[in-house]
């Protein structure tokens, strides 16, 4: 071993003496393929203490890694249970005590088996996750860092992770009162609620975010009709005459609802989109919709004579 290399071992090891404590959960989540030379990361949630993941050869040859020197023993003995790899995001900690289950071999290079961590993101709780392998690496190679996962796998998350708000269906008259027949009701929903929604899903070395735009609100009236608006609609205010119909969104009932109601359904539209590591797409839209029970009654005039 040349002193370059024993420094760099040592600088090495420094660095990843933060993380260690990383190693005593492992969730499984990282397959390594060596016929294609590739490692796919999957997300998933902190593991539970004690718990060994399965192993997986790295790519190379049937377990042989490939690229600088950075192995520990020969002939195949054990690893130093201190030594400690970090290549790219990933860290490698040696596990010799580790026993892989009946059939499973190492590869054909000598070297020692080693429990492989590599984060995966944050998720909305400020909880980093990691994805754990055992994997098995020879001497003197430097593991091969797993993959990126492709934009559009991180788009799909990052669509999961939307929370679009279901509408807050606001009318003149207000919910709750009954409407009339032959005078305009005007509906909306909050400014607030028609505006762009996004998340970001992530790992290490690439990010993805999904965004979410409403484009229209389809209202069904429950009277077997049905308007659809390009916006949040107008509110109502004090100034507006009452036989007035809204400019943008309303509806004018010709018929009562009887002795029950007519259920009122909004239903935003929303268009989604996603960008990130250099690619972009849409998805199909997205609906979020509520429901308001109306009662509907025939004004009724006062007729006196004279």
């Amino acid at each position: 071993m040349t002193r370059r290399f024993l420094f760099v071992a040592i600088v090495i090891a420094l660095i990843a003496s933060c993380t260690q404590a990383a190693f005593a959960n492992s969730g499984g989540g990282t397959q390594c393929d060596p016929t294609v030379e590739s490692c796919t990361i999957t997300a998933s949630s902190p593991g539970s203490p004690g718990q060994t993941p399965s192993p997986s050869p790295q790519s190379g040859d049937a377990g042989g890694g490939s690229g600088s020197s950075l192995g520990s023993g020969s002939g195949g003995a054990a690893a130093s249970p201190t030594l400690t790899i970090v290549n790219g995001a990933c860290t490698y900690q040696a596990d010799p005590s580790y026993q892989p289950p009946a059939g499973v071999t190492p590869g054909k290079k000598p070297g020692a088996w080693y429990l492989m961590t590599c984060p995966d993101a944050i998720n909305s709780n400020n909880i980093a996750s990691t994805t754990t392998q055992v994997v098995w690496v020879p001497n003197g190679t430097l593991p091969t860092a797993p993959a990126l996962p492709a934009p559009a796998v991180l788009a799909a998350e990052a669509q999961r992770k939307l929370k679009l708000p279901d509408p807050m269906i606001e009318s003149n008259p207000a919910p709750g009162h009954p409407q009339l027949v032959s005078v305009p009701m005007w509906s909306w929903v909050p400014t607030s609620q028609f505006t762009a929604q996004s998340a970001t899903a992530s790992v290490p070395g690439e990010s993805v975010t999904a965004t979410a735009k409403p484009v229209s609100v389809t209202w069904s009236w429950g009277d077997e009709t049905s308007t659809t608006c390009s916006g949040p609609g107008t509110p109502y205010s004090n100034s507006d005459a009452a036989n007035t119909a809204s400019p943008t969104c309303g509806h004018t009932y010709t018929k009562d609802s009887g002795r029950g109601d007519f259920t009122v359904s909004a239903t935003i539209t929303w268009n989604v989109t996603w960008a990130g590591s250099g690619q972009s797409g849409a998805f199909n839209g997205m609906t979020t919709t509520a429901t308001e029970a109306v009662h509907v009654e025939q004004s009724r005039a006062l007729v006196t004579g004279g």
